[in-house]
């Protein structure tokens, strides 16, 4: 039986390069960096983190997840904040109308959020077994692997955030767009 140590260091070896190549990407899509501010708390700060971490490793459904909650806990502590405390524990969907409704979000801003809500809802909520939102039936339509569609998916939730940290935090002591 192989130990501990060892099995960490052959899975080390086996996926450094798509790690590294993961973590590339990600510095490509990330807004200039001297100080991001997060909104929201510790918990908008470590949603953020780990679903960064969780990409460059590899763990897709982890992405996804974490990045999407990211993007709710960023838009409604920025909406408490504002004065909307009747949203505190709005559905998701409610938060993107009301930021859209406020002009924070431009109309593709809305419909990316609602690209990302769509790869997000059948990895946490229960879908029969080959319903349209499936990896599985995605993949059997587009004859793609599924690993492929999971990081696909994680990419773009992943794209979804940066997009909208480049959105919230400045970093070079300006207002947001």
């Amino acid at each position: 039986m192989m130990q501990s140590e060892e099995w960490v260091s052959q899975e080390d070896e086996k996926c450094r390069n798509e790690r590294v190549a993961r973590l590339n990407w990600l510095a490509s899509i990330a807004p200039p960096n001297e100080g991001w501010i997060f909104h929201g708390a510790l918990i908008t700060y470590y949603l953020f983190e780990e679903a960064r971490y969780s990409y460059v490793y590899g763990l897709f459904f982890a992405t996804i997840v974490l990045g999407f909650a990211f993007i709710e806990h960023t838009l409604a502590s920025l909406l408490y904040a504002s004065g909307r405390s009747d949203l505190e524990r709005a559905n998701v969907s409610l938060l993107f109308k009301e930021a859209l409704r406020r002009g924070w979000l431009t109309k593709e801003d809305f419909d990316k959020l609602n690209q990302a809500k769509k790869i997000r809802n059948p990895v946490t909520h229960f879908r029969k077994p080959l319903d349209k939102d499936t990896i599985e039936f995605r993949s059997v339509i587009t004859n793609k692997s599924r690993y492929s569609i999971i990081e696909k998916d994680a990419r773009n939730v992943m794209e979804v955030v940066f997009h909208l940290l480049s959105k919230i935090a400045p970093s070079d002591g300006t207002d947001a767009d």
